[in-house]
């Protein structure tokens, strides 16, 4: 099922850099390979070309707290949106080194979510389109749960046009959600439309901490 496939790997040979991992290399990343692939099929793809165009060039030998330095040997889980008004888009992990990203936000809100507990986190990436009637309450959910366990959680938004009224009540509602979840909001970037929006991250480091990507940044040479 390659339309359930969302692992991507760095390959700064192919075009787009960012290419989709085949179903050999999607099974042996997989944590769970027994398990059935989780069905993608009222989602639209990771915009793998778009994300690829915005991978900057390093400026300094050290990435900054929102960059991410690619590796050709580090799994990317990209996700796209929910093609249905019920649906919500996202991809998570545990997995320390495990970049899980979207892009092509637009009108639609990104939403990374993390938690930490001891020396282990967990991350889960949101597309939220605004017709997505209950996105809110999915994310408030996943957070619950993640309080319930005991995580430390935090969010970072980024995304929405504030051009558009139904955009921007989507926004609201997340925060709001959010808020009264007691969440930390680490990166609150919202309304930038097509122009100012760029891609949304997390990644869980090897120290078990976590942290929220906003840069993609090629290797040095």
């Amino acid at each position: 099922m390659t339309s359930a496939i969302n692992r991507y790997f760095y390959n700064p040979a192919e075009y787009p850099p960012l290419q989709k991992s085949t179903s050999a290399q999607n099974q042996a990343a997989r944590s769970h390979p027994g398990a059935p692939l989780k069905n993608r099929d009222n989602e639209e793809p990771f915009p793998a070309r778009l994300a690829s165009s915005r991978i900057k060039r390093p400026t300094s030998p050290f990435t900054t707290l929102r960059q991410f330095e690619l590796n050709r040997s580090y799994e990317i889980k990209g996700v796209g949106y929910s093609t249905t008004p019920a649906g919500l888009a996202s991809t998570g992990t545990s997995k320390p080194g495990v970049l899980c990203l979207t892009d092509g936000m637009d009108l639609c809100l990104g939403v990374a979510v993390g938690g930490t507990k001891s020396s282990e986190s967990k991350v889960r990436v949101f597309h939220v389109m605004p017709e997505n009637s209950r996105a809110q309450w999915k994310i408030g959910d996943y957070v619950k749960n993640l309080q319930s366990d005991g995580y430390e959680v935090r969010a970072a938004l980024h995304g929405g046009d504030d051009t558009s009224r139904s955009s921007m009540q989507k926004v609201s509602a997340v925060e709001t959600v959010l808020s009264a979840l007691d969440v930390p909001i680490d990166i609150n970037e919202t309304g930038g439309g097509s122009e100012r929006n760029g891609p949304l991250g997390a990644v869980v480091n090897n120290d078990g901490s976590f942290k929220f990507v906003r840069e993609l940044i090629r290797p040095p040479r």
